[in-house]
């Protein structure tokens, strides 16, 4: 019984953080911080590294930074790790105006 409530405790834990980062970047995004909003962002991506949200935030971040292949990157993490068909196709249209650019 110990045993499971510290899993649980641990996975709860992890998503409280990836929340907090998230919300950091979020924040850090709307100030045009954007590097600092990068480096919210590779926290959220350690604690849940299948989040499509988190990689939707991080391609939109280096679009802002001028960084088309990692924003091209970014975007088919988050086309493979999302369940929303609106991320999907948001992704989907990213991914074909970054092709042609480049």
């Amino acid at each position: 019984m110990m045993k499971i409530l510290l899993i649980f405790f641990l996975f709860s834990t992890l998503s409280a953080d990836e929340s907090n980062s998230l919300l950091m970047a979020t924040a850090a995004l709307n100030a045009g911080m954007y590097e600092e909003a990068l480096t919210h962002i590779k926290r959220a991506k350690l604690s849940d590294p299948t989040s499509p949200e988190v990689y939707q935030m991080k391609a939109f971040l280096h679009e802002a930074l001028n960084q088309p292949k990692e924003a091209l990157q970014a975007w088919s993490n988050c086309l493979k790790y999302s369940k929303s068909k609106k991320i999907k196709e948001q992704a989907r249209n990213h991914i074909n105006i970054l092709s042609e650019e480049q």
